[in-house]
């Protein structure tokens, strides 16, 4: 019965009004406000402890929030506003039972419907004060949380008990994860309503995967909200790219936006590369506002392979739809493991990747593909003279090859180079429409670039390709990128 009332708690309707989207690009998380001055960040993140926030209940001070978004404003950048719960206001054991503690942090009977009035107060008043700030265009987006046990967990253990409020209040009802599903759909449909249309708001992705058929897609698409997630990873995730799958099926491949984050880099092997892979993986699934952890963001400073990193993202990001607007067309080249399994796509697919090549994986990253100081060799693919796997096929989305035709084009081909063989890059039949490539041994990764009239891509290769890499004689190259680079874009 209470989880039917959580859910009549909130009337569930979809909102059909425009809002602006956040900015495209890098944004700085977990780091200092001052990080977010560097050229390649596109902004920054403002988080609000929620017992700082509200000491008394309905008595808030949003003197902090306030301070940081005049703050982003004067340097010309926007900012994600979340509030964070580790600790929660004193003043809540009074209302609402406690049960416990799991991962050290203290667990409110949040199935509760008090719980969920609490929470109704908190968001709408964190709306009411960002829709009348001066500041409003700086909030890039709000960043929902569950706010159940601390910020992020809503799981209880077995065996837990509730201690009832100093009136003696708490609920009979137990916990169990349709509860725990019915709170966490509530909570995101309130930052739903409450944000929407004048504040772009950010759902978790866990309310339509972990609970599939009982979130409303309508709630998201044009003026509707953005999917978020956490914990993003290059490396296997059997879980969490679940997240992922949902995003490229509903961003990519749909009509929304997405905002989201990374795992924790402890322990990630080569790094250069981890973050560059991890940057390729959320423009497959179409996210538009990627953000990265400061201790590695800030590395763009100094580390050029961090920044190229950090500048494609820059570059391509928000065109997931706009082939007209798309500055071009790229594979990775990949297989991987897992719901994402196989090459990372824009506006250009591989054509039978598994019959004309061979991928290479460095088991990730503890065996670099080529030198472990580039970006490039966590994954590639492998193409060998004389055997049927000595060519790659590459076709253009129709509609991004019919908006070439009165542009210019630069054929970007990356590859390992290693020994002193050869190999042809086509993009056509005619005179001086192949390049051949001869290698030089020099151990690293190497970006050819070939300029190409926009027009001469016409499919007219085999099998309807518009690019062909194909290794001459006997030996072997590993490729990680084609890209068609539009000039002007």
């Amino acid at each position: 019965m209470l989880v039917a009332a959580l859910f009549a708690w909130l009337v569930f309707t979809a909102t059909a009004s425009a809002n602006a989207l956040p900015v495209a690009g890098i944004y700085q998380v977990w780091a200092s406000d001052s990080g977010a001055t560097a050229a390649y960040v596109r902004g920054g993140q403002i988080t609000l402890d929620w017992a700082t926030i509200e000491p008394q209940r309905n008595t808030f001070n949003w003197s902090s929030l306030d301070s940081e978004l005049k703050y982003y404003a004067s340097i010309g950048k926007v900012a994600t506003v979340q509030v964070n719960s580790t600790t929660k206001p004193a003043w809540l054991w009074n209302v609402v039972a406690r049960c416990g503690t799991v991962q050290k942090q203290a667990v409110p009977q949040y199935w509760d419907p008090v719980y969920m009035t609490v929470q109704t107060e908190l968001v709408a008043a964190l709306a009411a004060h960002l829709k009348a700030s001066p500041y409003t265009s700086t909030v890039a987006l709000v960043r929902s949380a569950p706010n159940a046990i601390g910020t992020e967990l809503t799981d209880l253990p077995s065996g837990y008990t509730c201690t009832a409020t100093p009136s003696g209040h708490k609920v009979k009802t137990l916990w169990s994860k349709d509860v725990r599903s019915a709170y966490y759909y509530n909570v995101m449909n309130l930052y739903r309503q409450q944000m929407l249309p004048q504040i772009p708001v950010a759902l978790r992705a866990q309310v339509w995967t972990q609970w599939p058929g009982h979130s409303p897609m309508t709630w998201l698409g044009a003026g509707g909200a953005m999917i978020m997630g956490t914990g993003s990873d290059i490396d296997p995730q059997p879980i969490r790219d679940a997240f992922d799958l949902f995003a490229y099926n509903q961003v990519r491949m749909g009509s929304t936006n997405a905002y989201w984050e990374p795992i924790s880099y402890a322990g990630k092997k080569n790094l250069v590369s981890w973050n560059y892979w991890r940057i390729l993986l959320e423009l497959d699934k179409g996210v538009r506002s990627i953000a990265v952890y400061g201790n590695v963001l800030s590395q763009g400073q100094t580390n050029p392979e961090f920044r190229a990193a950090f500048d494609f993202a820059n570059a391509y990001a928000g065109h997931q739809w706009d082939p007209a607007g798309s500055p071009g067309a790229w594979v990775a080249l990949r297989q991987g493991t897992g719901r994402m399994a196989g090459n990372f796509t824009w506006f250009m697919t591989q054509l039978n990747p598994s019959t004309t090549s061979v991928p290479v994986d460095s088991n990730a990253g503890a065996s670099m593909i080529g030198p472990a100081t580039q970006r490039f060799g966590r994954y590639a693919r492998k193409i060998t003279g004389g055997t049927t796997t000595n060519t790659m096929s590459f076709a253009l989305d129709p509609t991004f090859r019919t908006d070439l035709a009165s542009a210019l084009t630069t054929l970007r081909v990356t590859y390992l180079d290693t020994g002193t063989g050869s190999f042809n890059v086509s993009w056509g039949t005619g005179p001086g429409q192949t390049v051949t490539i001869t290698e030089t041994n020099t151990g690293s990764w190497q970006t050819t670039q070939i300029p190409v009239a926009g027009i001469d891509y016409t499919g007219g290769l085999a099998g309807g390709a518009d690019i062909t890499v194909s290794e001459l004689g006997s030996d072997s190259t590993d490729f990680q990128m084609v890209e068609v680079a539009v000039a002007g874009r």
